[in-house]
């Protein structure tokens, strides 16, 4: 079991140093901070796949359901490696955070300059940082949470790959 655990840990460094990413060797099981989304969104850029935020607040009952209850299940699903980044943001934290611009901000300044004031709230972005689906706010029931946001995931994923399709259209007309 030591051995196996080494050769995932010698495996990420590897992939690391080639500057790869496995999503799931570090983030599987885990709804991680935001800290660089200008990084975040070079890979959805490559595997043209949108970024999932959960803006939430320290002890709102509602945001650990969420978080435990839907989004840290999804990403122990391997469906979901290829679909979807997700991180999650504190609306009031002075943690710093590198927004998609590159730009050094604060969790609160990022919420506040996404509009985000009740939580919990998700919003799936693009790489450019622009909202590619409907937010989904607030928790009524997990019923039909999980639904929804599969149906927001999908729609995120049509838009950018619309978006990629019509982009690389325009490029190869103007050649």
């Amino acid at each position: 079991m030591k051995r196996l655990k080494y050769g995932v840990v010698f495996l990420a460094a590897i992939l690391a140093c080639l500057g790869l990413t496995a999503a799931w060797a570090v983030e599987r099981g885990k709804l991680p901070l935001a800290t660089d989304l200008s990084q975040e969104a070079k890979i959805a850029r490559e595997q043209r796949i949108p970024i999932l935020v959960l803006f939430s607040s320290p002890g709102c009952v509602y945001c650990n359901r969420v978080r435990s209850e839907v989004l840290i299940p999804t990403t122990l699903n391997a469906d979901y490696d290829n679909k979807v980044i997700m991180r999650e943001v504190e609306v009031g934290s002075h943690a710093k955070l590198i927004d998609f611009d590159g730009k050094r901000i604060t969790q609160a300044q990022f919420a506040a300059a996404h509009k985000v004031s009740f939580t919990p709230t998700v919003k799936l972005f693009d790489a450019r940082g622009r909202e590619v689906a409907n937010p989904i706010v607030g928790l009524v029931t997990l019923d039909y949470y999980g639904g929804m946001l599969d149906q927001n995931i999908e729609q995120a994923i049509a838009r950018i790959r619309e978006g990629s399709a019509v982009a690389g259209e325009l490029t190869r007309l103007s050649e």
